[in-house]
């Protein structure tokens, strides 16, 4: 199928400041505007965007007719110096904050609904899931119009990440005891030098992302993944702290979902998409979609057949269970 790609600004309100962001749509050139499927928002996780993951989405979404608008985070790619950046001297440190990522996803859902008349689905990666998690649960509580349905996609609970490390609570009061600009590493890779690092990674998972990612970004032609040198020891601080299952009780209206995990990841553990099953609101089916051979990212490439699978599931979820 032919596709369009449609360079967009949408306006994002941190509670703060409102600052605009860049974006971009994926849709089929002969979409009609009367099709009964609605708009789609895809997010990803702390570096993740249109630059990495949502190009691939946003294409193979929009073969199966949907629009997709997806986006970099703040801090990151095309929206690096919007916000989230610190300057030390010569060291640019970025910041990453659930809470502004949440904001995000509340802004391109408001872009997606004005530019397209109905609210969206929305389809999240990995980290990103905590964030429109966030964002699902605050529509939930104003009572207002909510999206038309989620899938979360290898979610993970942050407190469940830091199991990776090999000493978890030595590395949290080691973070925890640092000034909030201090600089840490991106990731925790088991070493000593990275035993302080924002995000954790085991031994697969860092087998192929640097590979991958990368390959991603070159051909964004952005800032070669993970699009930052240094982190902010808040960034740490912050997310160990973001709970967005701590906004799911007390609250009606939740959208139908399709909680989507691989049964081979390592990184994001397949208990979580049970968890996450367990505690939802909404009609989230029997139980999540666990797919056999897929691992973490190492199946999103656009002919892997592990990777079509689940995107027929999320549209023929979307296409059947969406309000």
């Amino acid at each position: 199928m032919d596709i369009g790609i449609e360079d967009i600004v949408f306006t994002v309100n941190y509670g703060d400041e409102e600052i605009d962001l860049t974006g971009q749509v994926f849709r089929p050139r002969n979409f009609e505007e009367k099709s009964n499927l609605p708009p789609i928002v895809f997010n990803s996780g702390f570096a993740g965007g249109v630059s990495m993951y949502g190009q691939l989405f946003g294409r193979a979404l929009a073969e199966r007719g949907y629009c997709v608008m997806t986006y970099d985070v703040a801090g990151f790619y095309t929206n690096k110096h919007a916000r989230n950046i610190v300057q030390q001297g010569n060291l640019t440190l970025t910041n990453v904050s659930l809470e502004d990522q949440k904001d995000e996803v509340l802004g391109a859902i408001a872009w997606t609904q004005k530019a397209f008349g109905r609210m969206p689905a929305v389809v999240s990666w990995a980290m990103g899931g905590t964030a429109s998690l966030a964002a699902i649960a605050q529509l939930a509580r104003a009572g207002g119009p909510q999206v038309a349905f989620y899938a979360p996609l290898n979610y993970t609970r942050i407190s469940s990440l830091q199991n990776l490390r090999a000493d978890k609570a030595a590395a949290h009061a080691s973070l925890m005891a640092l000034a909030d600009d201090d600089a840490i590493p991106p990731f925790d890779t088991g070493t000593q030098k990275t035993r302080l690092g924002f995000y954790p990674l085991d031994t697969d998972t860092q087998a192929y992302v640097d590979e991958q990612l990368g390959a991603y970004t070159e051909a964004a032609s952005v800032e070669r993944w993970p699009g930052c040198s240094h982190m902010t020891a808040s960034s740490y601080k912050d997310y160990v702290a973001f709970d967005p299952e701590a906004g799911l009780n007390g609250s009606a209206g939740f959208p139908p979902a399709l909680i989507v995990h691989g049964a081979d990841n390592t990184l994001h553990l397949p208990e979580e998409a049970v968890h996450l099953h367990g505690v939802y609101p909404g009609d989230a089916t029997d139980g999540p979609y666990i797919i056999g051979g897929m691992a973490h990212g190492q199946q999103n490439q656009p002919d892997n057949a592990i990777f079509r699978q689940m995107i027929d599931q999320i549209d023929r979820n979307i296409a059947t269970r969406a309000v």
